[in-house]
């Protein structure tokens, strides 16, 4: 009896962190997104994480009494990867356009970023 009831916690043990593990590193999406990179800067104190944000698109407002111009911005989190890092912040100041590939986690984790997208390349558009 002590046997199966010890067996029974293990399993129960194992599928538990099974399902952490998969929800921590896992993500269930990616994807691309296309604009010009307006933002790249590292944060933390603690966990130290390379953020940006992208301009997606540009769009004139005229809803309110102080129409004008607005931007759609899109933030994220970089891996830490200095080749990348350094595209992105060539391709900052030199304002291309960009694609960025990124895989969206379930959570944020303060160790990978300020955001659930995590982008892992970069593509110059023409």
């Amino acid at each position: 009896m002590m046997k199966k009831i010890r067996i029974i916690l293990w399993s129960i043990l194992i599928l538990f962190f099974a399902v952490l593990s998969y929800l921590t590193f896992g993500h269930y999406s990616e994807g691309a997104r296309a604009g010009t990179l307006v933002k790249l800067s590292k944060k933390g104190f603690i966990f130290s994480t390379e953020e940006g944000e992208l301009n997606t698109q540009m769009f004139i407002d005229e809803s309110s009494s102080a129409s004008g111009v607005g931007f759609k911005v899109w933030e994220f989190s970089v891996t830490n990867d200095e080749v990348l890092l350094k595209e992105m912040n060539q391709a900052l100041l030199d304002g291309h356009r960009v694609s960025l590939k990124y895989k969206e986690r379930y959570f944020k984790l303060p160790w990978i970023g300020d955001t659930k997208y995590v982008v892992y390349d970069l593509e110059k558009l023409k």
